[in-house]
């Protein structure tokens, strides 16, 4: 049949002769030269990356003329296979990739189809998954909803989060990011959040204003009239996920390099076992309105996104940064659950708003996030208003390190001072919750992407060592037990009990049943561990007193009476 097409097109034209023409409808006849290369092994939780090379690619737009797909079977299982999409890694559609986490060890196969306006490929090959002893994803605790652990150890993760949203800006080099990675590694911090794509805040009537440390959090009152949240000159720039340029960009043509960046980041923290939050976008920009809020361009934006990072087993997902500015709680529910429809992995996903849980009950959003701003008893409180929510608890911005308008007792978080911020955030884990940490200490590190001179963020790692050796995901807020005129904080379960105390003071432990034994008080600020020989003891019932003024944590065991 191809003989005779071609041999009835085989005419003489003026501008060439007939074997010319006979060769070009051959070409396109047959189509494009399609080339799979794939792993053979790979271990479990490791992404295996298949390569669809294409010769002469002929799509217009691959980013939207072309599919891939995969079916990955856990060869004695039954059940529907994995399927997982793949996406496109070249600006001409010669390179295709499609990347499998495979949860399971064994013997998987598995089919790749690659289709595009020329041509329709089918690929079948089969992939060895070993048991490398990899941790695994985090995911919410199977038997402690609130509490996170590795899928592959079951080990408890006790989250301590950075904020970094122009960590890709590009002004920060490589070697910036890795400087930044190392930062947060060397402080204990096991997870960074930065945006994928996004402008400064870049309002037409913005204008340079002198800077003023009484003025406002970052120098100004109107931070509306700060360029970049007052980063410095060349910094926080926008983020260029798509060809063309700012406020005239291409939504439906990725710029490769950008996201290849991104990746590289993403394996940098993976390496260092951090997790890589990324935020689609920003608020308080004009972007999220060019693209428009459920169009195509949107969806493929997050269709790629998912497509391209999903199969890194330290990603989560965050709809995008105080989304609540630029879309509503159905837009959060449709793209939400847009987003778990192609995850395969369903790896942890919701979307940063204020104080309120806006998705409490919604399937898609694995975990919670708040921006809630007040001092240590009410950051606590909230995370206890929010107590029968079965969903990981996380402030993702109670208040960011620096100098400004922050006021003892006030609701204004930014602008805090070191101790207030250390405060804040073992309040916050008191409650059953996690946090996340920002730097503005005389600039928008947190913003920038890069570390700045806060000094809380080298006493939070103590905090962190202290619940990992804990029993944290069995410990509930047990504050009955507590009794005295000093601020103090219970947590209790797995045979341990933790107390702390923000100003210090005098407290009485007194559990329903049994003594404490080996109590020791931990300097937050230090690490510093000491004995802690109670004041005065009567019955079940011991007293303590704090060491200082400052803010301490106490940590026993609970022996059965006898």
């Amino acid at each position: 049949m191809l003989d005779a097409m071609l041999e009835h097109l085989a005419i003489p034209t003026a501008t060439g002769s007939a074997l010319a023409i006979t060769l070009a409808i051959a070409r396109a006849a047959l189509g494009e030269d399609v080339r799979l290369e794939a792993p053979r092994e790979v271990l479990r939780f490791d992404p295996a990356e298949l390569r669809i090379e294409v010769a002469g690619p002929e799509a217009k737009n691959p980013f939207t003329e072309v599919s891939v797909t995969g079916d990955f079977a856990l060869e004695g299982k039954d059940g529907p296979p994995v399927h997982v999409e793949g996406f496109c890694d070249s600006r001409d559609g010669a390179l295709h990739l499609l990347r499998f986490s495979p949860g399971e060890a064994g013997e998987h196969s598995y089919t790749v189809r690659y289709k595009s306006p020329a041509a329709e490929r089918t690929f079948a090959g089969r992939l060895t998954v070993r048991d490398g002893g990899l941790p695994g994803p985090v995911i919410a605790d199977p038997l402690h909803p609130r509490k996170l652990v590795h899928a592959g150890t079951r080990k408890p993760f006790f989250h301590l989060g950075y904020t970094a949203y122009h960590l890709l800006d590009p002004s920060n080099s490589d070697s910036d990011i890795e400087g930044t990675i190392a930062y947060c590694a060397e402080r204990g911090f096991n997870k960074v959040r930065f945006l994928l794509t996004g402008y400064p805040r870049d309002p037409p009537e913005a204008k340079p204003r002198a800077r003023r440390v009484d003025d406002g959090e970052l120098g100004v009152a109107d931070l509306t009239l700060l360029p970049n949240y007052g980063a410095r000159a060349g910094q926080v720039n926008p983020l260029p996920a798509w060809e063309g340029k700012p406020h005239a960009y291409d939504f439906e043509r990725f710029a490769v390099e950008h996201w290849r960046r991104a990746e590289r980041v993403v394996k940098a923290l993976r390496r260092r076992g951090i997790v890589a939050t990324l935020i689609v976008t920003i608020e308080k920009q004009d972007l999220p309105k060019e693209y428009g809020a459920s169009t195509p361009a949107e969806r493929l934006l997050y269709r790629y996104a998912v497509a391209r990072f999903a199969a890194f087993d330290n990603v989560w997902w965050d709809l995008g940064n105080e989304h609540n500015e630029y879309r509503d709680r159905r837009w959060g529910d449709a793209m939400g659950a847009f987003v778990l429809e192609r995850d395969p992995y369903r790896r942890l996903a919701s979307a940063h708003g204020y104080d309120e849980l806006l998705y409490p009950r919604s399937e898609w959003a694995s975990y919670a996030i708040v921006q809630h701003y007040g001092d240590p008893k009410a950051l606590r409180d909230w995370v206890l208003v929010h107590r029968e929510v079965p969903k990981p608890f996380i402030n993702e911005e109670y208040g960011y390190e620096g100098q400004g308008r922050f006021k003892p007792g006030s609701r204004s978080g930014h602008g805090m001072p070191r101790d207030e911020v250390r405060r804040s955030h073992w309040a916050i884990a008191f409650g059953g919750g996690y946090a996340t940490y920002g730097d503005s200490v005389g600039g928008a590190w947190y913003y920038e992407g890069t570390p700045g001179p806060g000094l809380a963020a080298g006493q939070l790692k103590h905090l962190r060592a202290l619940f990992e050796e804990l029993p944290f995901n069995d410990m509930e807020p047990a504050d009955e037990m507590l009794k005295g005129p000093a601020l103090a904080f219970a947590l209790a379960g797995g045979g341990r009990i933790a107390v702390y105390l923000p100003q210090g003071g005098e407290v009485t432990v007194e559990p329903a049943k049994g003594t404490l034994r080996e109590a020791r008080w931990i300097d937050p600020r230090t690490g510093e561990r000491k004995d802690a020989a109670p004041a005065a003891a009567a019955g079940c019932a011991s007293t303590f007193r704090a060491p200082s003024a400052e803010d301490w944590a106490l940590a026993a065991s609970l022996a059965a009476a006898p």
